[in-house]
């Protein structure tokens, strides 16, 4: 489980549809807010439903508002997300938003990283003359907040176009322009990908066995129903050939049975055999393509057509084929040749 995000075992909040409450446990709220957009931003290319919950204020009371004190009756919790869906959708969701949090917050890191290397180099002194190292702890940890929020933006495609990075202004001022620069560094985070291993071991705890196997016995007996439906009318058809196949022959015979005078005689129809319904045809596999040969150049490449066996190749292997076949020709003489 990601250290950005936190959330129980989901759970059926309705038949088929899953529900997860999802909290944000980072030191700062601002932090955790961030990671809150960043999770939200995701919801909509996963197609899962996302709210935020509201939450009380334990320190409001009525007293105090009728004193008109600023404490507030509740607002929107910015730590804790509902997500709603069927259960693939909130599979993928989760292993991807554990992903994307960890990228999102690497670009954060990669950003900082970027920022020391500013804050040595020569440009930067003219901004540094009246900073010392508790104002620039303040300014590094100010600059990784707001470049988090640039890229949570960025998540959510509600960014503007940023102007490049100027060399007259301070970068803790750019920190758009610099999350733009990791984020094109690295060509971006896939929202859409999410292992797959990890998505059916989420959804396995997500969907008891009992109730995989249950729905994989609906399904079945669903195929078998269907199966036996188009059984059915493949013999409805069968007889429905049958019949007119018949009527056409009975009128044929009747026809002819009175220009020869037999219409006395039994109908012809009588004698015909019963229907018999051919089982369907199986599906025949098809077959892999047999593998084209390779093409002349490729196996001479150097444009000849035959191999040039040496003379000396040639002759070691006549002389070994010979001491092997001329005993034996000497051996049926012998057993051959007639008796003195």
């Amino acid at each position: 489980m990601s250290a950005h995000v936190e959330f129980p075992r989901p759970y059926e909040s309705a038949p088929g549809r899953f529900t997860v409450d999802l909290a944000f446990p980072a030191p700062s709220k601002r932090r955790a807010k961030q990671h809150h957009d960043v999770a939200w931003a995701l919801a909509d290319v996963h197609g899962v439903e996302a709210a935020t919950p509201f939450k009380l204020n334990p320190r409001w009371s009525f007293y105090k508002e009728m004193c008109g004190t600023d404490e507030r009756y509740g607002g929107l919790d910015d730590r804790r997300l509902t997500v709603q869906g069927d259960a693939g959708a909130v599979a993928g969701y989760l292993v991807a938003l554990e992903r994307v949090l960890d990228e999102v917050e690497a670009l954060a890191t990669r950003a900082v990283r970027v920022f020391g290397a500013w804050k040595r180099s020569a440009a930067a002194e003219e901004f540094l003359e009246y900073e010392d190292a508790s104002t620039m702890r303040v300014r590094v940890r100010e600059f990784r907040a707001d470049v988090l929020h640039a890229l949570a933006q960025r998540l959510g495609a509600r960014t503007r176009p940023v102007e490049a990075r100027s060399s007259s202004r301070p970068l803790w001022e750019q920190h758009g322009a610099v999350a733009e620069e990791v984020w094109a560094a690295v060509g971006g985070v896939d929202l859409e990908r999410a292992d797959d291993s990890a998505v059916t071991a989420l959804r396995a705890r997500m969907v008891p066995a009992v109730v995989a196997e249950a729905e994989r016995l609906a399904r079945a007996e669903a195929a078998r129903v269907e199966a036996e439906r188009l059984e059915l009318e493949r013999v409805e058809l069968f007889e429905q050939a049958h019949a007119a196949m018949l009527r056409e022959a009975d009128e044929v015979d009747a026809v002819r049975a009175e220009e020869d005078g037999q219409e006395g005689l039994f109908p012809v129809s009588v004698a015909r055999p019963a229907l018999v319904v051919p089982p369907p045809m199986p599906v025949k596999p098809r077959r892999a393509p047999w593998p084209k040969p390779r093409p002349m150049a490729e196996r001479f490449p150097d444009g000849t057509t035959h191999v040039a066996i040496p003379r000396a190749q040639v002759e070691e292997f006549s002389a070994s084929l010979a001491g092997v076949l001329l005993p034996s020709v000497d051996a049926e003489r012998r057993l051959f040749a007639p008796a003195a």
